[in-house]
């Protein structure tokens, strides 16, 4: 962002990929979630060059619902395993 010169853009994208960045930290722990993200991102991508704005933003939409629904899983999961072994 910052190569493209737009300093506006440039600050807006920093701020949001840190609101972002537990999500994405744990989002990719897993290598379907990684795969599933690359394949969402680039339908995102290709509805924004196509200038197909509707379809881009419930694309994106979908992608963010998805990855927090993923993130909540790999929580209750990572939390009842620590349960788990805590009961031994």
């Amino acid at each position: 962002m910052r190569a493209a010169g737009n300093d506006e853009t440039a600050r807006v994208h920093w701020d949001v990929t840190e609101r972002i960045r537990i999500v994405r930290r744990l989002d990719f722990t897993r290598a379907d979630r990684i795969e599933a993200t690359y394949a969402e991102h680039a339908k995102i991508l290709r509805a924004v060059m196509q200038k197909k704005v509707d379809q881009a933003q419930l694309l994106l939409r979908a992608h963010i619902e998805q990855s927090k629904a993923e993130v909540r899983r790999i929580t209750l999961h990572a939390l009842h395993a620590a349960r788990v072994r805590a009961a031994g």
